[in-house]
């Protein structure tokens, strides 16, 4: 199945898609971890989805920088296309 999302154009679209994928990473994180601790998969509460976000966070900031280094690299002079 192959699913292209409609093109993000403005600042708040890029704002709700990170704060949409800061939530899955961190729903993610808390299951996961969840898991491996035996505690099941219940719905995650209001301070564990806080704690899961922020690590959310950083690892989807060094992503977003890696994204702009990766595009800067390939944007680069003399580079082949």
């Amino acid at each position: 199945m192959h699913v292209s999302p409609d093109p993000i154009t403005t600042p708040q679209q890029a704002a709700q898609e990170r704060d949409t994928l800061l939530d899955f990473i961190a729903r993610g994180l808390y299951c996961t971890t969840a898991g491996a601790l035996g505690d099941g998969h219940g719905e995650p509460g209001a301070d564990a989805l806080t704690k899961a976000r922020t690590v959310a966070d950083d690892y989807l900031a060094a992503y977003e920088e890696w994204l702009v280094k990766l595009s800067a690299e390939n944007a680069a002079p003399g580079r082949p296309q």
